[in-house]
C-alpha cells in the first residue's frame, strides 16, 4: 500500500470515528438527560464515546498533516488543494477541536457544545466527500452557521429537560 492511500483510508477511519462518535454522544446525551441527571453507567458510555471522538480527531488530523506533506511533497499546486471548501472544512475542523475547550472553560454549555460537535464533524463529512462542490467560503459557512443554530434550538426547545414547578 502506498503512502497516499494508507494516509486517505486513516483519514476516513478518523471521520468515522469522530462523526459516528458524535452522532453515539448525542443519541445517549438526550437520553441520558430525559431525567435531567446523567447517572454513573450513563457516564461510563459517555467517556468510552469521548474517547473514540477525541481518536477519531487525532487520527484526522494527523492523516490531514500527512496528506498535505503528501501533496507538497509531490508538487501539487497549492490553488488544486486550497480550494474555499478545503478552507471552511479547516475552519470546521478548528471548531471541532476548540469545542471541548470552550465546555471546559465554560464559556459555552454542554447543550450547545454537544450539537454543535455533530453539526461540524457532518459538515466535515460533507465537505470532505462532496470533491465537486462549487461554492464560496462564505456561502458554506453560512449554511454551516445555519445548520448550528437550528441544532442547537432542537436540542433546547425538544431535548432539554423541563423544570417542574
Amino acid at each position: 500500500m502506498d503512502w497516499h492511500s494508507f494516509l486517505v483510508i486513516s483519514h476516513i477511519i478518523g471521520v468515522v470515528f469522530g462523526a459516528g462518535g458524535a452522532t453515539m454522544a448525542e443519541v445517549f446525551s438526550i437520553k441520558a438527560l430525559k431525567d435531567g441527571v446523567i447517572n454513573e453507567t450513563e457516564n461510563d458510555f459517555l467517556k468510552t464515546i469521548y474517547f473514540f471522538i477525541r481518536s477519531g480527531l487525532f487520527i484526522l488530523i494527523l492523516s490531514g498533516f500527512g496528506l498535505l506533506l503528501l501533496y507538497r511533497m509531490e508538487g501539487v499546486a497549492p490553488e488544486t488543494i486550497y480550494t474555499d471548501n478545503f478552507i471552511a472544512k479547516l475552519l470546521i475542523v478548528l471548531v471541532i477541536i476548540f469545542n471541548p475547550l470552550l465546555v471546559q472553560a465554560k464559556i459555552i454549555s454542554y447543550s450547545v457544545s454537544s450539537p454543535l460537535s455533530l453539526v461540524s464533524w457532518y459538515a466535515a463529512l460533507i465537505l470532505g466527500a462532496w470533491r465537486t462542490l462549487d461554492a464560496s467560503f462564505f456561502s458554506i459557512v453560512g449554511v454551516y452557521l445555519a445548520a448550528v443554530l437550528i441544532a442547537v434550538f432542537a436540542v433546547k426547545y425538544f431535548y432539554e429537560p423541563r423544570v417542574k414547578n
